[in-house]
Parts: structure tokens; sequence; C-alpha cells
């Protein structure tokens, strides 16, 4: 979004290099609290993913306008990146210096606050849509609060898509100086990347009357298979979701769910499970679920 400009401090400002994303937007409206651009696009090398969004909005910006395209950039890419679960190395260096813009903004006690509205995320001939996705994190301390909200979710030509939320939110804490870490993991080298370590307070997802809710922890690596977490996990309207797996015929997590279903905690319409994620297997109550 921003061409090259003069460095602020110690960081540098540039637009990403093209071996990572090719990135355009429309209109810009600048307000007090930040900017809006209209129509983003995003492209990665290789054609295989995009993202488009009908406006973005970045409010907390720094008093760079330069840094603030490039946060607007990286957030963008930062989003395509974990949906699509594709990572590229030419992106790395540049994520990691935008995570340290994001850093030292946070270090200063600001919020940054973005929402898109109206976006797409293609792979391939896979398409996710979302009414709107907004992600806030707020600095200060060592330890910055952060809040991730998405709703209004589609899917096409996407695999066991009856499984999927129509809308998710979370909120966690990271320590700040592990920002730009997870920033590189996501976008970049997923493996070469420091673990980030979070504390998830509350995460909830939905779809019709299936009802996720969960908290606990995590390390991060933006790789699912290095990922680790630890939690409390609830369901509501369990024997749904595994008639939506049968339905996929995804067999063994149907059968999975309904072993796991025998060892839970039932409250009222709710089946509740200590849990563990590592190495790509998930465990509820010491049974580890056939999800692959």
């Amino acid at each position: 979004m921003s061409a090259c400009a003069a460095t602020t401090g110690q960081i540098a400002h540039a637009a990403p290099p093209p071996e990572c994303v090719t990135l355009t937007h429309g209109a810009t409206h600048e307000t007090p609290q930040g900017v809006t651009y209209d129509a983003v696009q995003l492209h990665t090398p290789d054609g295989q993913s995009t993202l488009s969004a009908r406006h973005l909005t970045l409010n907390g910006k720094p008093a760079d306008s330069a840094a603030t395209d490039d946060l607007a950039s990286a957030a963008s890419l930062l989003v395509l990146a974990a949906m699509t679960n594709t990572h590229t190395s030419g992106c790395s260096a540049w994520l990691s210096q935008q995570g340290q813009t994001a850093e030292n903004a946070l270090r200063a006690g600001k919020t940054l606050d973005l929402t898109w509205q109206g976006a797409a995320i293609t792979h391939r001939t896979a398409k996710v849509a979302l009414g709107s996705l907004r992600f806030q994190i707020q600095g200060g301390t060592s330890l910055a609060s952060a809040a991730l909200a998405l709703s209004g979710i589609s899917y096409h030509n996407v695999a066991n898509q009856s499984l999927l939320p129509s809308n998710a939110q979370a909120h966690f804490t990271l320590p700040a100086r592990e920002l730009a870490g997870l920033m590189d993991a996501i976008g970049g080298r997923s493996t070469a990347s420091p673990a980030v370590h979070t504390t998830l307070s509350a995460f909830t997802a939905t779809q019709g009357d299936i009802r996720m809710e969960g908290h606990g922890s995590a390390t991060l690596t933006g790789n699912v298979n290095t990922t680790s977490a630890l939690g409390h996990l609830e369901i509501t309207n369990l024997p749904e979701l595994i008639q939506h797996a049968r339905e996929e015929q995804q067999m063994k997590l149907a059968a999975g769910l309904a072993l796991a279903r025998l060892v839970s905690h039932r409250e009222g319409e709710r089946n509740t499970w200590d849990t563990t994620w590592e190495s790509g297997v998930l465990t509820v109550n010491g049974f580890p679920l056939p999800l692959k």
C-alpha cells in the first residue's frame, strides 16, 4: 500500500517486496482516529491466493503515514496467510520489520484496531467470505491484550464446511515483544520463527445451534503441526456436530467425537472436557481424537 519512504527512528518503511505479495487499494480516507482504505486487493506471487476487502480501517495509527500503510498491508497479509495456511519466505524480513513497528507502538501504549468489511479470501478454487473481521491489540504493558472477531463467515468449495463456524471470537494476551516473531511465523518462515506464548481467556465459535467455547494457553508457531495448546473446552449440541461429521464422510472424526462424548462431563446441553493439542493431535480428557 505504501511506496518507499524515509526511515523513522530505527525502522525503515517500504512496501512489501514483490516476491512476498502485491497490494493495491482505492481511495484513502483520513480520520482523527486513523485511516480507511477502499477496495483492498492482495495477490500472492503465484496467483494462487488472494484477499479482497470492500473497506479496511486502521485506528490507532502511528504518526508516520508510511508506517500506517505498512501496518495495514502487513495485517492484511497475515489474514490471508492465516486463512490459507500458506507461508512465503520472501515475506519474513518485511513482516519482522513491520512487527517491530507494531511492538514500538504497543510499548508506547497505543491500541491498534483493524477492521476488514466485505472481505473474501481465495486459495485456488476455495473461497471464504466474511461480513467483517476485527482485530484489536492494546499495549502499555509487557503483556498485550488482544481480541479477534469474525462474523458472517460463508464458504465455497471448502472441505467439511458444515463443521466450520459462521461466527467466532477470541480474547487473549501475548508478550508484546513476541509480536514480530508471530507475524513472521504466520506469513513467513513458519517453522524457523520463535514460538509465541499466549493465554486465551475466552474463545467462542458457532455454527447454527452448535456452539464451542473454551479457554487456556497456547504456544503458537504459525504451523498447526508445531503449535501446542491446553485448556478447557465446551460444546453445545454435540450430537448435531457428530451428525455433520458423518454427513461430511469424516467417519474417524465422528467416531472420535462419539467416544469423547462418553468421557465428557455433561452440563445440560453442554459436554465439557480438559483438552490438549500437540503435534496435530487433539486430546480430550486423555483420549486422542482422530482428526486426520
